[in-house]
């Protein structure tokens, strides 16, 4: 059977077909480098909105790393996609806090939150909730319910004697059960959302409380 004349022959078709897909790359590429630095922007604001908010008064952050050996050093520029904690001064210069940043899985999707953290007292002082999808009226309650968040104003998170780890497992209990201070309080009706933050913050706070004590003459003077 002969081809159709209205048909172009394939080779034409398929050298049309790759120059499209190769525009449409480079449009892709183009649109991405366009966005991702003012996405870049937009997320640094909104993570000093959530300083500023979990430790009033804050003036200026110091973003630590971790070395291989297991040192802290400043990072400079943005911090995005490297594991670090802030180091939060007032105007005067004086330590206010820590603020880390961890993730979890809840009930829909993933949790991600911002802790503050008072080095002197080690107490937890502060929770917000930074990328949350759980159910609404039910799991989404973990970021503006007071009883809930009341939790974190002063929330146990002492270093065991060694110093390597927490004295105490932080995790969420069930609604109205809440002996120690160590404890979360669940929302009523979102205990899986609570305890993914429960175990958000237990890891998190396993994984950078002995770094802060380790190095907190340093992270005091800012360097």
């Amino acid at each position: 059977m002969n081809p159709r004349a209205d048909l172009p022959p394939s080779g034409r078709l398929i050298r049309l077909m790759a120059v499209v897909s190769l525009l449409c790359g480079v449009i892709i590429v183009a649109a991405h480098k366009t966005t991702l630095e003012p996405i870049r922007r937009n997320q640094a604001a909104i993570s000093r909105e959530n300083v500023a908010l979990l430790l009033p008064g804050a003036s200026r952050q110091i973003a630590y790393g971790l070395t291989p050996a297991g040192e802290i050093e400043i990072l400079t520029g943005d911090p995005a996609g490297r594991e670090h904690f802030l180091a939060v001064y007032d105007q005067a210069g004086s330590l206010r806090g820590i603020v880390w940043e961890a993730a979890e899985r809840g009930y829909a999707d993933l949790i991600r939150g911002m802790f503050a953290y008072d080095p002197e007292g080690q107490k937890v002082t502060g929770f917000r909730a930074v990328e949350l999808k759980e159910t609404p009226g039910l799991g989404d309650k973990i970021g503006t319910d007071p009883g809930f968040l009341a939790n974190f104003r002063a929330l146990d998170a002492r270093l065991n004697q060694v110093g390597d780890g927490l004295a105490n497992a932080i995790r969420a209990v069930k609604h109205g059960t809440k002996k120690n201070e160590w404890e979360i309080d669940a929302v009523s009706g979102a205990t899986v959302s609570s305890r993914a933050v429960g175990r958000m913050l237990d890891r998190s706070a396993r994984r950078w409380t002995p770094v802060i004590q380790r190095h907190l003459d340093r992270v005091r003077k800012g360097h």
